[in-house]
């Protein structure tokens, strides 16, 4: 990601909202010129990197320019002396030659370089092509070695990583972030979780409303929560069918401003998108189903069901043309204490329809369920789902 001073964006209402920055299709040659310098520079010192790196893309506003050195820096991968070995080595420099500073002669620091790094200025340079402070300070930054770049990273990976961190910086200083989700619910809580957000749920017609507040609201403001935001956000963008508004505090005094963004903004990101479905069996049944079929409408992960203190999302929802909801969960087979966990939570789940679909093997251990028990070998069988779909509407 990258940092506050980095983000550009836009007013889209002065006062009112706002746009974070995206790079048009004119910025994509240079951007491949800055490419071209990393693959080139294989073995050149980071400041030297970076300098070429600036150069090419010089044509591009100054703005995005540092913003686009730093992303390119993060793809790449650099070397440097580890350890304390590095401060070891100019300590013990400083200390021989203390009394004969300052050493302005090329050859005799040669010579005294070659003394104490011993592997790294050889009898095979030079002594007059030995440059010191590269030598002295590898462990710098600026002087840390280009070792790798990303095969097949191009122009257009590299405008997506900028497009996206631009957002991501966005919301470091979001106060409240809303999200309208009707799809991939079980991406979108688990990346919320692993995100460290909190969060409250609301069901609306279509899909659910997800507030995130958190410390921001009640406690005074730390940018800390404004990161969680951003690191969510490249999850967020995998998913599909969403809506995102947050409210953001530019500078301190300032009112909020809006800033939104849709799934149809198209923004990517490198986080594993949510796969089509979990298991073989949820891509037969949803294959045989179709869209609909008498009456009822598919939906894959499209609730979420309240287990006590958890939260379940099931694996499809099926509603019908006269408002019943079914939710359907598959629970396979993996180990003794996933099963346990999984008939746990599900034991929990009140005030829904819910069928779950077990091995026949189970079938007995999930009969206590407050659930209709669907026992299957294979797959899911449409003439025994489809009954137990109609039963639900004539309760």
């Amino acid at each position: 990601m990258l940092s506050k001073a980095h983000r550009v964006y836009h007013w889209v209402r002065p006062g009112r909202s706002i746009s974070s920055d995206r790079l048009e299709d004119a910025c994509l040659p240079h951007l491949a010129r800055a490419l071209g310098v990393y693959r080139r520079m294989i073995g050149r010192s980071r400041g030297r990197v970076r300098d070429a790196a600036r150069a090419a893309l010089a044509a591009l506003r100054p703005d995005r320019v540092e913003a686009l050195v730093e992303l390119l820096d993060d793809v790449v991968t650099y070397e440097w002396p580890r350890g304390g070995r590095a401060g070891e080595r100019r300590l013990a420099v400083f200390e021989a030659e203390a009394d004969g500073h300052p050493v302005l002669e090329a050859d005799r620091a040669a010579a005294i370089l070659r003394r104490v790094f011993v592997s790294q200025a050889t009898a095979a340079a030079p002594a007059a092509s030995v440059d010191p402070v590269p030598l002295l300070y590898a462990d710098y930054p600026e002087f840390h070695r280009l070792a790798a770049f990303p095969a097949g990273y191009g122009a257009e990976a590299l405008r997506a990583d900028y497009d996206l961190a631009q957002a991501q910086a966005v919301l470091y200083d979001a106060v409240r972030v809303t999200i309208e989700a009707t799809g991939d619910l079980r991406h979108i809580v688990q990346y919320a979780r692993l995100s460290r957000l909190l969060y409250r749920i609301i069901r609306r017609r279509p899909g659910y409303q997800f507030t995130f507040d958190g410390p921001n609201s009640v406690l005074r403001r730390t940018r800390a929560y404004g990161v969680d935001f951003a690191r969510f956000l490249a999850a967020l963008v995998q998913a599909r069918g969403w809506r995102m508004d947050a409210e953001v505090v530019l500078r301190r005094g300032w009112r909020p401003v809006t800033f939104a963004l849709t799934d149809a903004d198209g923004l990517r990101s490198r986080v594993p998108a949510p796969a089509l479905f979990d298991s073989k069996i949820e891509e037969t049944l949803a294959r045989k189903f179709g869209p609909s079929r008498d009456g009822w409408r598919l939906a894959r992960e499209a609730a979420v069901l309240q287990a006590g203190e958890a939260l379940v999302v099931p694996d499809f929802v099926f509603t019908h043309e006269d408002g019943t909801e079914v939710a359907l969960e598959i629970v396979g087979y993996w180990t003794p204490e996933y099963l346990a966990e999984k008939l746990a939570k599900l034991e929990q789940v009140r005030g829904t329809h819910l069928i779950v679909a077990v091995r026949k093997a189970l079938a007995l251990r999930a009969g206590h369920l407050p659930a209709d028990v669907l026992p299957f070998a294979s797959s899911i069988l449409l003439k025994a789902l489809m009954p137990r779909l109609e039963a639900f509407r004539r309760r």
